[in-house]
């Protein structure tokens, strides 16, 4: 079992999105770690790249009190999975959350192309792609929680070729701690669930009916449910407080 959680949010949102969650853990008992990606909420000064997202993650991790949990979801699940596949032995346990499509080059832009168009169009873009992404989230506190931390302007283009680029399949194998995906039952990047599945043998797999692909926003307490749930599957990697590790990434 762990008691920290690191939680890593998706593109062009911020910590904020991870509100719910981490009113509902502390409460329970947890330390919970929210940063802010490059480019994104309080670092929207920064420029988006690979390494300074990494860089991130890492800090977050180091500055647990113990092997942390590891989650992500969309862009932060894919960048989850990335940091957990290179730093064996750090981590506990990792939750992945909607982000289950292998990208590649091609999707990716394709997904960066269809995020950018929504911009395009004449009203309120955030809400477009709220309403797009939380199929069920039509609450204003859900809407507050998403883009709370502002929106990231410009990121996209960058965080697509950083994830066009990764080999989802050769991390998920690389992985040395349990496993749970998540997804939205109505999320559309489900495309490569069995792939995955796969690709990470004994992963979890927890399906939120009534979701779509910030699954975290439309079922907040079940969301945080499949947290407290694999944190308490987590095997601690080491007796040691993390603070007393290296804090490179």
């Amino acid at each position: 079992m762990t008691r920290s959680i690191v939680l890593v949010h998706s593109v062009r949102s911020s910590s904020t999105m991870w509100r719910g969650q981490v009113k509902r853990l502390e409460r329970a008992g947890f330390q919970v770690i929210t940063p802010d990606l490059p480019g994104h909420g309080t670092h929207s000064a920064e420029v988006f790249t690979q390494e300074g997202a990494l860089s991130t993650i890492g800090e977050a991790v180091w500055a647990a009190d113990e092997a942390p949990l590891l989650g992500g979801l969309s862009l932060g699940g894919y960048l989850a999975i990335h940091w957990a596949a290179q730093h064996p032995g750090r981590l506990s346990a990792l939750v992945a959350a909607d982000c289950t499509i292998i990208p590649g080059p091609a999707l990716a832009r394709a997904y960066g192309y269809w995020l950018r168009m929504k911009d395009w169009v004449p009203g309120d873009s955030d809400e477009r792609v709220r309403q797009a992404f939380a199929k069920r989230a039509r609450k204003r506190k859900a809407a507050r929680r998403y883009y709370g931390g502002g929106r990231a302007h410009g990121v996209v283009p960058a965080v697509v070729d950083v994830v066009g680029t990764m080999d989802l399949v050769a991390d998920l194998a690389a992985i040395d701690v349990p496993i749970t995906i998540v997804n939205g039952r109505q999320d559309p990047f489900r495309r490569h669930e069995r792939q995955i599945l796969m690709a990470a043998p004994g992963a979890r797999l927890r399906v939120l009916d009534r979701a779509g692909h910030i699954s975290n926003l439309d079922r907040p307490k079940r969301f945080t449910r499949v947290l407290r749930e694999a944190a308490y599957r987590a095997t601690p990697t080491s007796d040691e407080p993390m603070s007393a590790g290296p804090r490179s990434a």
